[in-house]
């Protein structure tokens, strides 16, 4: 072969590679690949007729595109060979399959080097293949035919590889995304259906109001003591309302260092100090839903400042940027402390605690809500059986009746933790006794703790001393229900009030 002749080949196959590349860049499915390939290869040699077949699992193969053999024999072959006699490894054995099934067609015996099968393989497997039959001219197929085929095939190959990938990637996208909107409709059908236990009086008025409260856009501020479910109460009120498929961020303030705060709030922009990458903070990853500041009394005051404007106009500049960045949330804030203390002591901003204190909900303590004890310990018996692997049959009467008696200065945390020490120490299928329980729930309980009695000089002031201990404890346990103690301790409604004036019990803060 001459050099022109050489030439003229070498830039025959290099724009049928080029125009093979631009295709595949624009192919978007694999039925799409085969066609095109099938069609591209048949034009470039001439060919009479052809055919492209992908490989599935197991060794199956479909038929994918076909030119000039028509739909009897694309059926027939796909049954009588697809099916049956084409899982053979070796592609020179596969030629022949076709050859054989081509001559029972009446398509006439094919000599070789007149009909070319070839498959694409990948990294690991063979993917698909395709067979070009005559030649329109009659000329046998050469070795620099053979050589482009092998280099499409290649291309063919890796686009195929790349669109298989593309295709998982995105089934499995789709899967996260049916999954996160099946678990948020969990959530939020969780938290309508009332997340925090409780029939008490006073748990009832919270979640009412939190009901309320969801609908609105205004900031709120949650008091509670520690442990009595701040956070929890926060996201009832997030998945009630309108943003409740947007995400809820809870930042607890103890936990930032003081020199970290505007940047883990606020972000970082990349390139600020080497090494440095761009960081997406808290206010921004709530953008759409809320965002949940949790013991914002305990905020140093200088990130009070840095905060307080981002709350006024959901604006904000990350460190090092230029530009600010505006989200749509909703502020949810909680706190332990009585800010209006802090803000006199001046451990907090005025300003700040206005802008705040638009809403405000009052979580009372497990104390003042000792009715909701039975119902929380068996919430919690259910979820901490599965977690710790061991049935038990419940608590006894002496036991519960501590648990009742129990001030529980940690809320339902520590009542939380009560019941999982008790399930793990107790054996199958235990109710658990008084004295399983532990030693501050048995001392609390078997104490009296009145040193006022000890000191009395005489029998009617130490009488005083446990009358007075009796009716307090009583009057704070059903929340100073007078009807209700009088029938506890025995005596009259009018007896009782007696009492009350004579001994100058006066009601706590705590228990109103």
């Amino acid at each position: 072969m001459s050099e022109n002749l050489k030439l003229e080949r070498q830039v025959f196959n290099l724009r049928t590679l080029y125009e093979i590349a631009n295709t595949l860049a624009t192919c978007r499915d694999s039925t799409q690949i085969y066609r095109a390939v099938l069609s591209i290869l048949m034009g470039t040699f001439g060919v009479e007729y052809g055919f492209s077949v992908r490989r599935e699992g197991h060794g199956v193969w479909t038929m994918t595109a076909e030119r000039g053999l028509g739909e009897p024999f694309f059926s027939k072959f796909e049954n009588a060979v697809l099916t049956q006699t084409f899982d053979t490894k070796r592609a020179e054995d596969k030629k022949a399959v076709i050859q054989s099934f081509l001559m029972k067609e009446e398509k006439g015996p094919i000599a070789d080097n007149f009909c070319i099968w070839t498959e694409f393989a990948g990294r690991d497997k063979i993917l698909a293949g395709v067979f070009l039959g005559k030649k329109l001219s009659g000329e046998r197929y050469s070795e620099s035919d053979l050589e482009l085929i092998e280099a499409a095939g290649s291309q063919v190959a890796a686009a195929l590889e790349n669109l298989i990938l593309y295709e998982n990637l995105q089934a499995a996208q789709e899967r996260l995304q049916l999954e996160n909107i099946a678990l948020r409709q969990e959530v939020v059908k969780e938290y309508e259906g009332g997340r925090i236990v409780g029939q008490s009086d006073a748990i009832r008025k919270v979640l009412q109001q939190a009901r309320n409260v969801a609908q609105s856009p205004t900031n709120v501020l949650i008091y509670g003591e520690t442990g009595t479910g701040k956070e929890l109460l926060a996201k009832t009120i997030h998945y009630l309302s309108p943003r409740r498929d947007k995400p809820f961020v809870a930042v607890n303030c103890t936990a930032i260092p003081e020199n970290l705060v505007e940047s883990e709030l606020f972000g970082i922009d990349a390139g600020v100090a080497t090494g440095v990458r761009k960081h997406i903070g808290f206010f921004e990853q709530a953008d759409g839903g809320t965002i949940f500041i949790d013991e914002i009394g305990d905020m140093p005051l200088t990130s009070q400042a840095k905060i307080l404007r981002a709350l006024q106009e959901r604006c904000f500049r990350r460190v090092g940027a230029t530009q600010e960045v505006c989200v749509d949330i909703r502020v949810v804030c909680a706190t332990n402390k009585n800010l209006e203390q802090e803000m006199k002591a001046g451990n907090f901003r005025e300003d700040l605690y206005f802008r705040l204190s638009v809403l405000e909900l009052q979580l009372p303590g497990l104390r003042e809500r000792r009715d909701d004890i039975p119902l929380l310990v068996n919430c919690f018996i259910k979820e901490l059986q599965d977690k710790l692997g061991t049935r038990i049959k419940g608590f006894s009467k002496h036991a519960m009746r501590l648990l009742l008696e129990y001030d529980w200065p940690g809320n339902v945390r520590e009542l939380e933790n009560e019941v999982e020490r008790a399930i793990t120490l107790s054996g199958e299928g235990a109710v658990i006794q008084a004295e399983d329980l532990s030693g501050r729930i048995n001392r609390s309980n078997n104490s009296l703790d009145l040193p006022g009695a000890l000191q009395a000089t005489t029998l009617k002031e130490a009488v005083d001393v446990l009358e007075s201990h009796l009716i307090s404890k009583a009057l704070e346990k059903y929340h100073w229900n007078k009807s209700a103690v009088s029938r506890k301790l025995g005596l009259s409604r009018l007896g009782l009030q007696k009492k009350i004036d004579r001994l100058k019990i006066i009601r706590k803060e705590s228990s109103s």
